[in-house]
């Protein structure tokens, strides 16, 4: 039984290697790790089937974590390895005749660590029985190792799947550290970002924001609040917003448009709709949110608007464009609500200002502001 080995890092060994397959991966930034197997020599280059050998199994081990495989005594010199080389490494690894060694090569020594350890394993439990492996079948007839076989020790991690290894580097930077993730799953490998801002910064953050970048900051109640806060949102609206899904959508829009009218559409617009309208509407179309607040950024219609335009978007399934021309919904200028004012006052035949501003405000709310009605009716009436 082997139940301890050194690691040693050999790669000023391979320092001047003519090994094209070392040489490659140590320019990359990988290290030459290597551990001695007291009395093995012999056994790792043992076939145990046809073209499949001892080695070839730990070498399927190595190759769950990223790695290429395996080097191993039984084999070299070889792959541009020379003689010189495996004599050094048997010196520093203080190996004797009968003794074999593993190298592997990687950039990380916690994953040789990893891969040493289930060697150790293999070895051991091979001395006791055949171990138990869940294998895969190759064209040759054979069988490969692919994960270990789930015994009692399955709850949990799950063994029926490849091992995952991460690995967490972090980058700084004058406004931002990025925190690195390196994942390793089977054959799949994937590199996620996670950005940290050092201090508050609003135009920093909605544009890692909107270039799709994961935001550590965003998580965190009191830098949601202050961004909110930044905006003007009041405290009651902040306390909605912060448990709506929409949190960082409602953020996005908040650089277009008024808070007060990004407040509405999130959380207003489908009751007002449903008052309107007197129906349940039961969808929530954050596309239409999207869409109507360039036209609300562009001053090409007014809040009132927006119920009328939504029940139709979401009944009908019509274009926006479409809903606004077909119900005459686009704002009105000074002049040309001046104009229609004048006309509609004069078909009201009634001359009573209260009437008529009740009568005026009730038609005309939905192409232009409150404000702006108030000053024309004012201009009109000469009040």
């Amino acid at each position: 039984m082997i139940f301890k080995v050194k690691i040693y890092d050999l790669t000023e060994i391979f320092k001047e290697t003519k090994s094209k397959l070392v040489k490659t991966n140590l320019d990359n930034g990988a290290r030459v790790y290597g551990i001695k197997l007291d009395k093995m020599k012999g056994m790792i280059g043992f076939e145990i089937l046809p073209n499949r050998r001892i080695g070839t199994e730990f070498s399927d081990i190595a190759k769950k974590f990223g790695l290429k495989g395996i080097l191993h005594s039984d084999e070299l010199p070889n792959y541009g390895i020379s003689e010189e080389e495996v004599k050094n490494v048997k010196r520093m690894l203080n190996c004797s005749d009968e003794d074999a060694f593993i190298l592997l090569i990687s950039k990380d020594y916690e994953v040789a660590k990893k891969v040493f350890s289930l060697i150790i394993n293999r070895i051991n439990e091979s001395i006791k029985r055949i171990p138990k492996d869940t294998r895969q079948a190759n064209e040759d007839g054979t069988t490969s190792f692919l994960r270990p076989q789930p015994g009692s020790e399955r709850m949990y991690p799950e063994t029926d799947h490849p091992y995952i290894y991460i690995n967490k580097d972090i980058i700084e930077d004058n406004e931002y550290n990025i925190i690195r993730y390196n994942i390793n799953y089977g054959d799949i490998k994937e590199t996620f970002d996670i950005y940290y801002l050092k201090k508050f910064d609003r135009d920093l953050y909605i544009k890692l924001l909107n270039e799709g970048k994961t935001i550590l900051n965003s998580i965190d109640p009191e830098f949601i609040k202050r961004m909110l806060k930044s905006f003007e949102y009041n405290d009651k609206q902040i306390e909605n917003i912060i448990w709506s899904e929409y949190i960082y959508d409602i953020i996005k829009i908040s650089f277009d448009i008024d808070p007060n009218t990004v407040y509405y559409l999130f959380f207003q617009m489908i009751g007002d709709t449903e008052n309107l309208f007197k129906e349940k509407i039961e969808k929530f179309d954050l596309d239409f949110i999207y869409k109507i607040k360039d036209y609300l950024k562009d001053k090409k219609i007014v809040k009132n608007a927006i119920p009328i335009i939504y029940y139709h978007y979401i009944k009908y399934n019509k274009d926006i464009e479409d809903i606004i021309r077909e119900n005459n919904l686009y704002k009105r200028n000074r002049e040309e609500l001046k104009k229609e004012i004048e006309e509609y006052i004069k078909s009201l035949n009634n001359n009573d200002k209260k009437v008529i501003f009740s009568n005026v405000f009730s038609k005309f709310k939905y192409v232009a502001d409150s404000e702006d009605i108030k000053k024309v009716l004012e201009e009109i009436l000469n009040i």
